[in-house]
């Protein structure tokens, strides 16, 4: 018996970002697919009712982190807004997962492959325990991932609600749907709604225009947006400029370049044209993240984890509706985030530079899309991993031997 399913697993899987290097690889499965052999239940049973519960939680490296307890040991689980349901990575040893049978999955570049699909032995977070917990079986990204398994946004679609507070480092969740109700009252309140069973909302990059994103906890920048969409957006306001309305978005602009930054499950993404932007304001209902740097891309426009460094956020799953409270207290906060500089992709297992922004400190040293790095400091690179895994010192000056498109061997002297 074959059964057709729907489901979208979304996460930023790894990036290392500072002012000079970012290494982006992005899980992106809006996938159709077909489970084979066997029917599955994707529901997950809980042990406690009418509960509240406070787990302790971590950001680490931007990213949020739980520890759970599994088969009497502890696992690190990445808590993933954009992943439509759990995830583990082959070769990752979970005692007692129980194969549920097989799915076609198409990632961000339409590249596909069929994975598995397990059950998640029964794991306790905080006093609730969880059994028969869905998780694909993705192929291991290229640099190792710091979590053993990820927690989707299932886990409200499920009926729990949450209040995620990272001053506190705790995720407080229940069933008891007036938990947070005063709570919400003094928020600031967006509605979302469920797009391949992952949070989508509508937020205002620029005046009088409004963009879908997804709020997505596994990605680690505060915000990107969808080429087409700011086409549209760009296209939308020179018409309004003509007609003496609305405000300017070309000045937003930083720069352009070619490139690519994104890394499906299953390959690469095409080069395409990425604009740098430096946005006067983001506004979530009327609370304005001002002065917010971000580029374009190719895949959903998304606000990640950073947005969790401003406020508590709490998730209603019945009203569909996410509340910010502002820890600052106020209807604004400047972010001055810092430009991505330089994007490092694998590329038949090398790592190349995907994108580099002109205004970078790295393309002034020389530094161009396309190069592939050979020697760091007298160290040869020979692997993806071996760029990742070397130890970069702060504020020193390093040596890079890179080959450009044509062949041709430079030296590159970086800070990192």
């Amino acid at each position: 018996m074959k059964k057709i399913y729907f489901c979208r697993i979304e996460n930023e899987a790894i990036i290392m970002k500072n002012p000079l290097f970012t290494i982006l690889v992005s899980l992106f499965l809006p996938a159709t697919g077909t489970a084979q052999m066997h029917r599955y239940n994707p529901n997950f049973t809980l042990s406690e009712k009418n509960f509240c519960d406070t787990i302790p939680i971590e950001i680490v490296d931007g990213q949020l982190f739980l520890d759970v307890e599994m088969n009497g040991k502890t696992r690190r689980f990445l808590l993933d807004t954009g992943s439509s349901q759990g995830m583990i990575y082959q070769g990752t040893e979970l005692e007692g997962c129980v194969e549920l049978g097989n799915m076609i999955s198409h990632d961000a570049n339409n590249h596909a492959d069929t994975v598995k699909v397990v059950a998640l032995p029964p794991f306790r977070m905080g006093n609730l325990q969880i059994s028969h917990y869905v998780a694909t079986v993705l192929p291991r990204p290229a640099v190792r991932p710091k979590h053993d398994a990820i927690i989707g946004f299932d886990l409200f679609n499920r009926g729990l609600y949450a209040k995620i507070d990272t001053q506190k480092g705790v995720l407080i969740l229940t069933d008891r749907k007036n938990t947070f109700k005063e709570e919400e009252k003094t928020g600031y309140s967006v509605k979302y709604k469920l797009k391949w069973f992952v949070p989508y909302l509508m937020v205002s990059p620029f005046i009088n225009h409004m963009d879908e994103v997804l709020f997505d906890t596994g990605f680690r920048q505060f915000f990107t947006m969808n080429k087409g969409s700011f086409d549209t957006h760009l296209e939308n306001d020179l018409s309004r400029l003509n007609k003496h309305l609305g405000t300017n978005i070309e000045r937003q602009i930083e720069g352009r370049a070619k490139g690519q930054f994104s890394i499906g499950a299953f390959g690469a993404e095409k080069a395409d044209e990425v604009a740098f932007l430096r946005l006067d304001r983001l506004k979530w209902n009327n609370f304005s993240f001002l002065d917010v740097r971000c580029i374009t891309t190719q895949g959903a426009s998304k606000i990640g984890s950073p947005l969790l460094n401003h406020g508590a956020l709490i998730i209603n799953p019945t009203k569909k509706r996410l509340t910010l409270l502002p820890y600052n207290g106020t209807d604004s906060i400047t972010i001055g985030n810092e430009q991505m500089s330089v994007a490092f992709v694998p590329v038949n297992g090398r790592a190349v530079v995907g994108l580099i922004w002109e205004g970078s400190e790295a393309y002034q040293a020389g530094l161009r899309q396309g190069d592939i790095i050979l020697r760091i400091d007298e160290k040869p690179i020979f692997t993806f991993q071996d760029f990742t895994t070397f130890r970069f010192i702060k504020d020193h000056r390093h040596h890079f031997l890179v080959r450009d498109k044509e062949g041709k061997e430079k030296d590159v002297w970086m800070k990192r």
